[in-house]
């Protein structure tokens, strides 16, 4: 039996542990508790544990993550920024990683991380990283196989364009699109690519960290990829979400693609459907996540001057589950100013909706011209509240992203990219931890394009007159 003095003992040293975990690490940025895996076995255990990583990050908020295209730059900046409790734009942003040896002119981030990690990847070399960007920790995973690719410049439908086409930001251009999954069953990350083979098939597979640590390259997922997924949206990364992943597909009778979802289980590595209403399925020109639902984006700005999401409530294969309308934002209801503006915006996606100073939540919209706009439903008003020029350069053929957009989602993530810190080279990207923060400034003027904004105008102007014609030939066989 033991003794009341090795009870205390044990008491003692569970408070102590409590205190220091509870009070002290959960207080110091993801670097420091990195390092604070190396003080012992026990520490590392504890560290690493899914109880202190969900308390670690659910203290904390996410911030907004950009970088910016440099003319010949041969490296990428990633910066981070947060607004203020009062809802105003940031007055500053803080370096938060520099990779030395990836030109950001190539450089493919993942909007938003998950569990932790972020996929970065160099997209002309087809080279993945899985990232934790809070601590500079990676893995570079092995060479896959090589993709069909467009040789020319040639406009299609790539990235977030939605149903625009546009050329791609280099040439080849690999015809894939590669995400980043997590198992919870195993508490593993996956990095999924699905790609067309030189041979015409569509080809899936699937790297972990673990197996680039152990030397091992990709291999076939375990499940047969059906004909409809020939329909992938080139570029387009898919949406992580509760254990699938979920591709965008077009609409397609010779493939047979009649639902434009498709999910893949991270863990079974299978293929499944989710279904939308036929005038959704029609319409919808991108996905994203929005605050742990999976979001579908309808742009009529042009046509009908409003910007629409619906988000699906299922967490299956999605049988029995339906969308519902999150947000409508009615052009006509917002100021002249800031709806002209809006309009003018190619590619707009939702980041997420956040709360400030109390007030209700607002709807945080990035856009391919490197700006967010923040939207309250209850006032029904609009603002931009950042603008990537007041920050850093942005040189005069940079200022449209011609690809994915340059904005995500950021939170400070001690996740361990490495499973075995010991073996293997996970130092591929020269990493670098950012130390300077950059002043919001003054600038000139924001970059706008009055094209799209003419191009509503004139739709707006013709079926102005189409109406009118109308009612006249009605009134005239009324007579």
């Amino acid at each position: 039996m033991c003794s009341k003095k090795m009870v205390d003992q044990t008491t003692t040293r569970r408070l102590h542990d409590n205190l220091i975990f509870d009070e002290i690490l959960m207080r110091l940025p993801p670097a420091a508790v990195a390092r604070c895996r190396a003080v012992c076995r026990a520490w590392h255990t504890a560290l690493t544990s899914d109880d202190f990583l969900r308390a670690y990050g659910a203290a904390l908020q996410p911030e907004l993550l950009f970088f910016a295209t440099a003319d010949a730059s041969t490296s990428t900046t990633l910066y981070t920024c947060a607004l203020r409790n009062n809802g105003e734009a940031p007055s500053a942003a803080r370096e938060l990683l520099t990779l030395g040896n990836l030109s950001a002119a190539h450089a493919v981030v993942s909007p938003r991380p998950c569990h932790g990690l972020t996929l970065v990847s160099d997209g002309p070399a087809a080279q993945h990283y899985v990232c934790n960007l809070s601590t500079g920790e990676h893995v570079a995973l092995p060479p896959c196989e090589r993709a069909a690719a467009v040789e020319f410049p040639v406009p299609m439908r790539i990235g977030v364009a939605g149903r625009c086409h546009r050329s791609p930001p280099w040439v080849p251009f690999e015809i894939a699109s590669t995400g980043l999954g997590f198992d919870p069953a195993t508490g593993e990350h996956k990095v999924v690519r699905l790609f067309k083979k030189r041979i015409g098939e569509t080809g899936c597979e699937v790297c972990t960290p673990a197996m680039a640590m152990a030397g091992d390259g990709w291999r076939p997922c375990a499940g047969r990829v059906p004909p409809p997924s020939a329909s992938f949206i080139a570029g387009l990364p898919p949406v992580y979400l509760r254990g699938s992943l979920y591709f965008l597909l077009e609409l397609n009778s010779f493939t047979g693609t009649d639902q434009p979802v498709m999910s893949f289980s991270v863990g079974a590595e299978r293929f499944g459907w989710v279904h939308m209403p036929p005038f959704l399925a029609q319409r919808v020109g991108t996905l994203t996540e929005l605050d742990g639902a999976l979001c579908a984006v309808v742009d009529l700005r042009y046509d009908h001057e409003r910007y629409l999401l619906y988000t699906w409530g299922g967490g299956g294969d999605g049988d029995g589950d339906s969308w519902s309308k999150r947000y409508l934002i009615d052009l006509q209801s917002l100021p002249p100013a800031i709806s002209d503006e809006f309009v003018e915006e190619d590619d707009v996606i939702p980041l997420c909706s956040c709360r400030t100073g109390g007030s209700d939540d607002k709807l945080l919209l990035a856009t391919g011209f490197h700006k967010v706009f923040a939207y309250d439903p209850k006032r029904v008003a609009m603002e931009r509240v950042l603008c990537m020029q007041e920050f850093v350069d942005v040189p005069a053929g940079r200022r449209e992203a011609r690809f994915l957009l340059q904005f995500g989602l950021y939170q400070d993530s001690i996740a361990s990219a490495v499973h075995h810190s010991d073996s293997g080279d996970s130092s591929r990207l020269q990493v670098k931890r950012g130390t300077n923060t950059v002043c919001r400034r003054q600038v000139r003027h924001v970059y706008r394009n009055v094209g799209s904004r003419r191009m509503r105008d004139l739709f707006k102007h013709f079926l102005k007159e189409t109406a009118g014609r109308m009612s006249k030939f009605h009134n005239a066989r009324g007579t």
